[in-house]
């Protein structure tokens, strides 16, 4: 029997990796269905839907959990919720805060949505009562 001499690689670099990048919560797919936006944590993920990778991260600075978002309409903005009661809204293509306000709200925003035309936004939230 012959014997080859084999040489294995020694060091690899990575190519690609697989991360967290839902943990629950909403789900929102943009207008033109090329990208699926999902909370994880203290960020929103932006995937693209054909690759399934992550092209965005949306995070608050206070690294506060995102307890909701809203895409408007027309995709051109997102706005995010967080515990500590802290709308943003985004450019979310530059992943850049345009706008940031403290929500009237005395517990975190529940869900939010946007109407028709994108120039309104309507936030909420659950009370439990016993």
């Amino acid at each position: 029997m012959a014997t080859t001499n084999l040489q294995f690689k020694t060091n690899y670099a990575v190519s690609s990796k697989i991360e967290p990048f839902y943990k629950g919560g909403k789900v929102q797919i943009s207008k033109d269905e090329k990208y699926i936006f999902c909370t994880c944590g203290s960020r929103v993920n932006v995937l693209e839907i054909s690759t399934g990778k992550i092209v965005h991260c949306i995070e608050h600075d206070d690294q506060e959990d995102i307890t909701s978002f809203a895409l408007s309409c027309d995709d051109e903005m997102l706005v995010t919720a967080s515990r500590a009661l802290l709308l943003k809204q985004w450019d979310w293509r530059q992943a850049s805060c345009t706008r940031s306000w403290r929500a009237i709200h005395t517990i975190p925003v529940a869900s939010m949505t946007f109407d028709s035309t994108s120039t309104l936004l309507a936030t909420g939230q659950i009370r439990h009562y016993e």
